[in-house]
């Protein structure tokens, strides 16, 4: 197993991309924090993945979490080294898109996009690394091929996204000198439950035929990228944004 013996927090993983990382770091041996907007949520996720794998009680945790507040975030951090008493991974992955013009756009989106999508990512290393910094760990940060080339009706989103590719590239040479390595996964058009609520069939559709692979991607197609940058496989990669887009982007 890769992760054996390691510790994980994964905010936004109680659906989605998040979910399938958590499950299959979970199965590779990790202890795993799932962190929801709401607790309830969580625990149902928590439940359905000891459910489906037959996971023991002290290997996953269930943490509410709102990534808007300070407090909230050093609480979360805090309940995992309560808990298990390191974290050696952390997944950055909670965010929120939008489809608007600029013009469409209200100040409170635009701060909204930012802090979920920006400054909760800063301010959650931030808390971790103050343990993190004395082991050693990898942080993966959840991008966008949107934050690699723009994307029309999501300059919020795709400027957030932009802002993480600049923190994960940052980070790797400010936190490379603990033996931490920063890195992101850049996804292209992934079957969520954000895109269906954001994508109309029309993009939807160009966008798979400006896919080379000629589909859209499920999940669980991403998680062997995180679990690639989690492991000791990664032990000499830091500062990459690696893209799974099935070629979208090149």
């Amino acid at each position: 197993m890769k992760l054996e013996g390691k510790v994980a927090l994964i905010t936004g993983s109680t659906r989605g991309i998040g979910n399938e990382v958590a499950r299959c770091f979970l199965q590779e041996g990790a202890k795993v924090a799932i962190c929801g907007s709401k607790e309830e949520n969580a625990i149902r996720a928590m439940q359905k993945i000891k459910e489906d794998f037959s996971i023991s009680d002290d290997k996953v945790l269930a943490i509410g979490v709102d990534l808007k507040n300070t407090e909230s975030i050093r609480d979360m951090v805090e309940k995992v080294i309560n808990t298990w008493g390191k974290i050696d991974i952390l997944v950055n992955n909670a965010g929120i898109t939008s489809n608007r013009s600029l013009l469409e756009s209200s100040d409170e989106e635009i701060y909204e996009m930012f802090e979920i999508n920006l400054f909760s990512v800063l301010k959650t290393t931030r808390e971790v690394v103050k343990y993190m910094k004395d082991t050693g760990g990898s942080i993966i940060n959840t991008s966008s091929m949107v934050g690699i080339y723009g994307g029309k009706n999501q300059v919020a989103y795709a400027s957030s996204k932009f802002a993480v590719n600049g923190v994960t590239k940052s980070l790797a040479k400010e936190l490379g000198m603990y033996q931490i390595r920063v890195n992101a996964v850049a996804p292209g058009v992934v079957a969520t439950d954000m895109m269906k609520d954001t994508v109309n069939e029309n993009m939807k559709q160009m966008l798979l035929n400006m896919t080379p692979l000629q589909k859209m991607a499920e999940p669980k197609d991403l998680a062997g990228a995180y679990l690639y940058l989690a492991s000791e496989d990664a032990s000499f990669t830091t500062g990459t944004i690696i893209q799974v887009d099935g070629g979208l982007v090149m």
